[in-house]
């Protein structure tokens, strides 16, 4: 069973934005932030790792630092889920793709031994969507071709709470980064802490390799 807490909604200091924005046919707003990324792309080509796992691994770690990426709605419940999972997309052989599921680990190297047979394993074999019925994970797409300034995201359905991301081509030492959020949880002080991080992580990879405590673990 998947943990997570029940928020109580009378006494949300949210609660009346949730219920105004959650009126809305699309609550969603996109973001597109440019990345410093340098030091990240050397430090991988100098660790003789994936450049696209340890910006991926990033991206895990800052989105998990911020409570609102990790708010959903659960039936007529609203709930927080301590720690969630990305789901990444990973280009098969015929030019199409299969979404792999990388959980949250206290490190780097525990993510990359979890996550380089996965991506082995996909472009192999046919292309396909995964579905899964939890929303404890948000989607994050690499697009290494297009260093581009703007994006809006594919929504399953209207007003998902499921936060997407997509990061671009490093292109003069950044890297765009696009996020989808749901107004209904997210502001712009919540969207801004999520780039601070990743900010952060990005200038400091070591850090990446360090353990840090992962929730519900």
């Amino acid at each position: 069973m998947i943990a997570y807490k029940i928020i109580d909604t009378q006494t949300w200091p949210r609660k009346a934005h949730f219920d105004f924005y959650r009126q809305f046919a699309n609550p969603c707003f996109n973001l597109c932030v440019p990345i410093e990324a340098q030091r990240l792309y050397e430090t991988a080509k100098d660790n003789g790792v994936s450049f696209f796992q340890l910006a991926l691994y990033a991206i895990l770690r800052a989105t998990n630092s911020v409570p609102q990426l990790k708010q959903r709605v659960l039936g007529d419940k609203v709930i927080e889920y301590p720690n969630i999972e990305v789901m990444t997309p990973i280009m098969t052989a015929n030019e199409g793709f299969r979404q792999i599921w990388c959980e949250n680990t206290a490190d780097f190297l525990s993510f990359t031994k979890a996550v380089t047979p996965q991506i082995e394993i996909a472009k192999t074999t046919e292309a396909a969507p995964l579905r899964v019925q939890k929303e404890n994970f948000f989607c994050a797409s690499c697009l290494p071709w297009v260093h581009f300034s703007a994006i809006t995201h594919a929504e399953f359905s209207f007003g998902s709470a499921v936060p997407t991301l997509t990061w671009g081509k490093l292109k003069d030492g950044k890297i765009p980064v696009a996020c989808k959020f749901n107004h209904a949880f997210v502001d712009g002080l919540h969207a801004s802490r999520f780039f601070m991080q990743l900010e952060a992580l990005f200038a400091d990879p070591d850090s990446l390799w360090r353990e840090h405590p992962v929730e519900g673990r």
